[in-house]
């Protein structure tokens, strides 16, 4: 098995912003949003950047499962690595959407939205949340939530005496 070590923060989020492999660019991306937060008046802007993508970030999804014909929809907690690329993922749509506006302008609004839970990715975490609202109406009776653990096997589960 092999071991990796896992990323910082700041680098998942430039990996994102990465285009067509140009990782400096996308560094500087990133610093300028830094530079224009300090100047609009935040202290920390690392801390600011960190705390809204953790406010974006959902804590529970969906999970389709095809069972012959029929697709059973079950609500999943998420990890928070996974969680976490589901906010970067939406943040980059959004400001792929916006093709005529600054990238840098539109991050750094964007992440003011988000701080104050309002904002399109804000809108994406809570039809995420609809999605699980939905399939727990539908597996009330099951009382089913999937939490990231294997199931035994039944030799697992066998006492042999």
């Amino acid at each position: 098995m092999r071991i990796t070590a896992q990323k910082p923060f700041e680098k998942r989020l430039i990996n994102a912003f990465m285009q067509k492999g140009k990782y400096i660019k996308a560094e500087k991306i990133y610093f300028t949003v830094l530079n224009r937060l300090t100047t609009l008046g935040i202290v920390n802007p690392y801390k600011f950047v960190r705390e809204t993508v953790i406010k974006m970030t959902p804590i529970m999804g969906v999970v389709k499962k095809k069972r012959g014909v029929k697709e059973f929809v079950y609500p999943k907690y998420l990890e928070p690595r996974i969680g976490e690329k589901f906010a970067i993922q939406w943040l980059v749509k959004q400001i792929e959407k916006q093709k005529g506006a600054d990238i840098i302008s539109s991050i750094i609004e964007e992440f003011l939205k988000a701080s104050k839970q309002q904002g399109e990715v804000i809108k994406e975490k809570w039809a995420l949340y609809k999605e699980v609202r939905y399939a727990l109406s539908l597996n009330r009776y099951k009382k089913k939530i999937y939490i990231c653990r294997k199931k035994l096997r039944a030799t697992q589960r066998r006492k042999w005496y």
